[in-house]
C-alpha cells in the first residue's frame, strides 16, 4: 500500500498535506522496483488476484495507490512502466482533477497501458461514520464515475482512513464490488482471499531490507506494524471514528483535511 511517491525536493509541501509517514520518496522506489524485477515477482491487479489464473507457486505482489496523488503518475507510473509493472490506483473522485491530484487525462493514460483504477470514494471521508445513506452515495458515485470517464469497471474499493466497519462490504457487495482493501496489516493467500484485503503500507521508514523480507511474505518483517495498528484500532474504537479523525488532524495539522490519509 503506497501513498504519495515524491521527490525529495518536496518533502516540505507535502508534509502540509498528509502524514509524511505514508509518502514514499523516488528514489528509494526505484530501487525497491527494481528489486523487485530483478528478483522476478509477478505483479498483479486486484482483477488479476481475483481470477486465480495466476500461478501460486510464484512470487506476487499487489502494487496499490491510494488517493489519486499527482506523483502516483509523474514519478510512480514512469518506473512502473520501466519494468512493465502493473499497480492497482484507488482514487477518490471528487479530488481528481483538483490542486495536488492526477486528472483524468493521466488515469485514462494509465488505463491504456495495462493500469488499473479502482474506487476511494467520492470524497474520501471514513465510511465508518456515516449513515447508510451516505454510503451507499459514496460506493455508488465514485464507482459509477470511474466506469464512465475511463470506459473500465470498478469492481474493488479500499476504504478511505481505514475505517472498517462489516454493514460496509454488505453495501459494497450490493453495489458490485468484490472486494475491499484495508490498512489491515498481513499477507494474502488463495485461502483467505477477500472480500476483506489485508495490506502493507510502504512509507519512507521501511528500509529495502524490511522490504524486501515483506515482499519474500516474512511475517517477523511485520510484527512491529501489526502492533501498532492493533493499538490505532482500538484507539479509534474508544473514541468513535469521527473523533479519531478529529484528533489525528490536529496532530498532523493537514491543510487539506479530505486528502491526509489515517490508517
Amino acid at each position: 500500500m503506497y501513498h504519495e511517491i515524491y521527490r525529495s525536493d518536496d518533502r516540505d509541501l507535502l508534509r502540509n498535506l498528509t502524514n509524511p509517514a505514508y509518502n514514499t520518496e523516488i528514489t528509494l522506489f526505484k530501487r525497491q522496483m527494481a528489486w523487485l524485477s530483478s528478483k522476478r515477482f509477478k505483479m498483479l491487479t486486484l482483477d488479476e488476484l481475483f481470477s486465480e489464473k495466476w500461478d501460486h507457486g510464484r512470487n506476487a505482489v499487489c502494487l496499490t495507490f491510494d488517493d489519486g496523488w499527482l506523483g502516483n503518475y509523474l514519478y510512480a507510473y514512469p518506473v512502473l512502466n520501466q519494468y512493465g509493472f502493473k499497480a492497482t490506483f484507488f482514487v477518490a473522485t471528487g479530488l481528481i482533477g483538483t490542486p495536488f491530484y492526477m486528472t483524468w487525462e493521466h488515469l485514462r493514460e494509465m488505463v491504456t497501458t495495462g493500469m488499473s483504477v479502482q474506487s476511494h470514494t467520492v470524497t474520501h471521508q471514513p465510511l465508518g461514520g456515516m449513515g447508510e445513506a451516505e454510503a451507499l452515495s459514496e460506493l455508488s458515485e465514485s464507482k459509477m464515475k470511474i466506469e464512465e470517464r475511463l470506459g473500465t469497471k470498478a469492481y474493488h474499493m479500499s476504504l478511505p482512513h481505514g475505517s472498517k466497519i462489516t454493514r460496509i462490504w454488505l453495501l459494497a457487495k450490493e453495489m458490485g464490488y468484490k472486494s475491499i482493501s484495508t490498512s489491515d496489516v498481513g499477507f494474502q493467500t488463495p485461502e483467505n482471499n477477500g472480500p476483506w484485503l489485508k495490506r502493507i503500507s510502504i512509507g519512507d521508514r521501511v528500509s529495502m531490507n524490511q522490504f524486501q523480507r515483506i515482499a519474500q511474505g516474512k511475517n517477523h518483517a511485520i510484527f512491529g506494524m501489526r502492533a501498532a495498528k492493533g493499538v490505532k484500532n482500538m484507539i479509534r474504537g474508544l473514541m468513535g471514528v469521527n473523533n479519531y479523525q478529529k484528533l489525528y488532524r490536529r496532530i498532523y495539522k493537514t491543510k487539506f483535511n479530505n486528502s491526509i490519509s489515517i490508517s
